[in-house]
């Protein structure tokens, strides 16, 4: 699942980034965080993608953060926002703004764990498998091996590693659905939905998949998926790299 991730300073990022990642591997599954340091570039894409939780760390800019999190409730009064503090003097107005919770730094990973483990109950975990029906046989299909969906005619091609293709008769819409709760997956276009994991490169208007095969990336909306991926990728690469503190 996506969340959103506000740092305006650099200081204890990395410590936060490895214990929401202790979190989810101890509960087998997994976040796509997604750093912002700017208002204006959180809220370009807000509006585009479903994020579960979003996160502040307020260190350096207490106040941008209460200001943002008002906006944020302005255009969702559901979402979960939970701010890491060095102190108490912003709490009372970080529960104005109906905050999932105000933890104080350094942040413990049982006390994160807590308030992941209240937010979570509320949201639906990310599935392991689809069940789709192949030759009238209800077949589970592993989403962590899946490539891309394309749509031929009214037959959806499920490309999969290693170079398997399943059809059935759904429609994108139907499999977009069933592959909603997971950040992998993008719909580029009317006919395609790509696993971001599974691009090798962007060239023009078009995503190259690692077994080679090429996807096409709708005109309208082109700049925000594009930037969907690149944030994806960046997010990715920071996530891989090691010693990141």
């Amino acid at each position: 699942m996506y969340v959103a991730y506000f740092c305006f300073k650099q200081s204890d990022t990395n410590n936060i980034y490895d214990l929401l990642e202790k979190y989810c591997l101890f509960k087998d599954f997994k976040f796509v965080i997604e750093k912002f340091n700017s208002k204006g570039q959180f809220f370009k894409i807000f509006e585009h993608k479903k994020y579960k939780i979003i996160f502040f760390d307020m260190s350096g800019n207490y106040d941008g953060c209460i200001e943002i999190g008002k906006k944020i409730r302005e255009i969702d009064n559901d979402i979960p926002i939970v701010f890491f503090a060095g102190n108490k003097y912003y709490a009372y107005d970080a529960f104005e703004i109906y905050a999932a919770d105000y933890i104080f730094k350094p942040v413990k990973f049982e006390r994160l764990e807590r308030t992941l483990d209240r937010i979570m109950k509320n949201i639906p975990v990310m599935k392991k498998f689809i069940s789709v029906n192949v030759n009238k046989i209800n077949t589970k299909i592993n989403i962590a091996n899946i490539i891309y969906i394309e749509v031929i005619g009214n037959v959806s091609c499920i490309h999969m590693t290693p170079n398997n293709i399943v059809k059935v008769y759904m429609t994108l819409s139907e499999l977009e659905d069933t592959l909603k709760n997971n950040p992998l997956f993008l719909r580029t276009h009317k006919s395609y939905i790509v696993n971001m994991d599974f691009v090798s490169d962007m060239q023009g208007n078009s995503f190259i998949m690692k077994n080679g095969d090429v996807v096409a990336i709708r005109k309208n909306n082109c700049r925000e998926i594009k930037q969907i991926y690149k944030r994806f990728f960046l997010n990715r690469n920071y996530r891989e790299t090691p010693n990141k503190g």
